[in-house]
């Protein structure tokens, strides 16, 4: 984890706060329809989980959650991972969608391997 440098690092988290943000909205509206809320809630707290991982590695932030949240955060995490790289070949490589897709990518490989070390 230490090779990766300041600028990826900086776009690393940047990106997963954004993810974060996306899943928070769509919680809300979710919970707005009345719908079930568990495949959310759980990728929520798993990309948070996956933060505080990155943050505690890169910033010496303390990491707060038990090993066995870890390993649930590593598991929906490497979940999501193959339908993001499915989406990837549709979008046009060089574009703006293209971009976000590969900076969420590595944020996601980035958190798992942050993961692995908590």
């Amino acid at each position: 984890m230490d090779h990766v440098d300041e600028r990826e690092r900086t776009v690393a988290l940047a990106s997963l706060d954004s993810s974060i943000r996306k899943l928070e909205k769509t919680l809300t509206s979710v919970e707005l329809k009345g719908s079930s809320t568990t495949v959310v809630s759980k990728r929520l707290q798993a990309l948070r989980i996956g933060r505080a991982a990155l943050q505690s590695v890169w910033l010496s932030r303390p990491y707060t959650y038990s090993a066995e949240e870890a390993n649930e955060a590593k598991h929906i995490i490497a979940s999501l991972e193959p339908s993001l790289q499915a989406m990837a070949s549709k979008f046009k490589p060089g574009s703006s969608q293209a971009t976000l897709l590969a900076r969420r990518i590595r944020s996601l490989e980035l958190a798992l391997q942050a993961l692995g070390e908590m």
